[in-house]
């Protein structure tokens, strides 16, 4: 039996989408390789990294088609757009790591940024 860990899985896709992204010019940082830290094989390697990389492009564009939030609506909007992404993706990568797998990547992840 599985055990449902919701907050770090929701933690995790938050920071696997944030450690996936393309840096912009003058903002480098570390990209975590998840394969090798996993220690995973080609294929669920593979999984994962498509599994993150589609929450990445999904997130972009949500932020991307719902805009800027300047007010509480769009705020609300985006907010329940971006958990809806994150839950999807803790769904699918559980599908495929180990409760010890997503608990190791959780740790060797950056926290979250503020929400605004």
């Amino acid at each position: 039996m599985k055990k449902s860990v919701p907050p770090i899985l929701a933690a995790l896709a938050l920071a696997s989408a944030l450690a996936t992204a393309q840096p912009l010019p003058g903002q480098g940082f570390n990209r975590v390789n998840i394969v090798k830290l996993l220690n995973l094989d080609a294929e669920r390697g593979g999984k994962v990294e498509s599994i993150l990389e589609n929450a990445h492009i999904a997130m972009r564009t949500a932020r991307q088609q719902i805009g800027r939030p300047t007010d509480d609506t769009t705020r609300a909007t985006l907010h329940a757009a971006m958990k809806a992404i994150r839950d999807d993706t803790d769904r699918q990568l559980a599908a495929v790591l180990t409760a010890e797998e997503m608990d190791r990547l959780m740790r060797s992840l950056p926290p979250p940024r503020p929400s605004i």
